[in-house]
């Protein structure tokens, strides 16, 4: 499903605040700090015709209580008077507007918003800061093509086509994925397209649907050329892991027919033996039965990620440590001391994930 959407983003924030210091003896010298903050975002984009959206947040970080904060600002046409916010409230009062592009507005377009308050003391401060916003032309095309379905913890993967549909070359073409951590900076000829490939890995704490925005811009001249494209991926409820005892008495829901354990495949039905025969006397079978339950989780579809002692736990890293042990410590070698202990380590995490559903 793929949709286009205007990218909301924060424009770096020059805030002007007028502080005055009081000094208060009490084991030391002590400032106090007298203030008031404004912070103000907007689209970093936008063609003529588009909505672009501010946001205004003004807040008090000072020492003392804020009383009558007028705020202001022109281009919005925002005139406004808070009559109180107490100190140390960074949340403070957030305004939103909407506001059209028109031809006649220069570009780029910036607008200023100023804040002045007196505090409980008397003294008097003021700030003001910028949003500004780049008006540009539509001469570049973008698409974003992801999964439409995923779990959190999936790796998922997303390809972005960029197309250059001017009639002349063009150089520093930006293309940006603030969400997948991407950015890519190199030249377009007119009519060449390029291809992004990319993975991410869903995180665990996800708890809507995954939206992301891609960009692409390049400047031309005094043109500024812009497209974005965005992707939303609808999050899963992810199946529970099965315990051992589980996959020992079910053989039938298994997803595979063989299993590597330590670099060695085993059929099924040898894979049931160590199921069966795992005993406190081998830390090695013990291990082993607990990496094919877990193996056997992931290959049907279990989120790898589970709380662990308020932790959250990728359970393909202890999987990547258990293969590693069993490698250099083959099934039924029964190993002694530290690495017998560090055997049970990992089983000990791969038994908690196992168990962290519902059999």
């Amino acid at each position: 499903m793929i949709s286009t959407k205007k990218l909301a983003v924060s424009v770096v924030i020059l805030t002007l605040v007028a502080v005055s210091f009081a000094y208060v003896f009490a084991g030391g010298m002590q400032p106090s700090f007298h203030g008031v903050g404004v912070l103000k975002s907007a689209d970093r984009f936008a063609y003529i015709g588009d909505l672009v959206t501010y946001q205004i947040r003004v807040y008090n970080p000072s020492d003392y209580d804020l009383h009558n904060i007028n705020v202001t600002d022109t281009m919005l046409n925002l005139s406004d008077t808070i009559p109180f916010i107490a100190k140390g409230n960074t949340t403070g009062v957030t305004y939103t507007f909407h506001r059209e592009v028109l031809e006649t507005d220069s570009n780029p377009l910036i607008n200023t918003v100023s804040v002045e308050a007196t505090d409980s003391e008397g003294a008097y401060s003021s700030a003001s800061t910028q949003a500004i916003t780049t008006i540009a032309e539509h001469l570049v095309d973008i698409e974003k093509i992801g999964p439409e379905f995923a779990y959190r913890g999936e790796a998922i993967k997303y390809t972005i086509t960029v197309n250059n549909t001017a009639d002349t070359d063009l150089v520093d073409v930006v293309v940006e994925d603030e969400m997948l951590g991407f950015s890519w900076q190199g030249d377009l000829n007119a009519g060449e397209s390029n291809v992004f490939n990319l993975t991410y890995t869903v995180p665990c704490n996800t708890e809507d649907n995954l939206t992301n925005i891609v960009i692409v811009w390049a400047q031309l001249n005094e043109t500024t050329i812009y497209a974005e494209a965005s992707w939303t991926t609808e999050i899963l409820y992810p199946c529970f892991p099965h315990s051992k005892g589980y996959w020992k008495n079910h053989p039938e829901d298994w997803p595979v027919d063989e299993i590597e354990i330590g670099s060695i495949n085993y059929t099924k039905e040898e894979a049931l033996s160590i199921l069966i025969g795992a005993n406190a006397k081998d830390a090695t079978r013990m291990l082993a039965a607990q990496l094919i339950a877990a193996k056997l989780n992931r290959l049907s579809s279990c989120s790898p990620c589970f709380e662990y002692y308020n932790k959250t736990i990728d359970i393909e890293e202890i999987i990547e440590e258990a293969d590693s042990f069993l490698e250099s410590s083959p099934l039924g070698s029964d190993p002694q001391e530290e690495a017998r202990q560090e055997a049970l380590q990992i089983k000990d995490l791969l038994d908690a994930y196992n168990n962290s559903g519902c059999d």
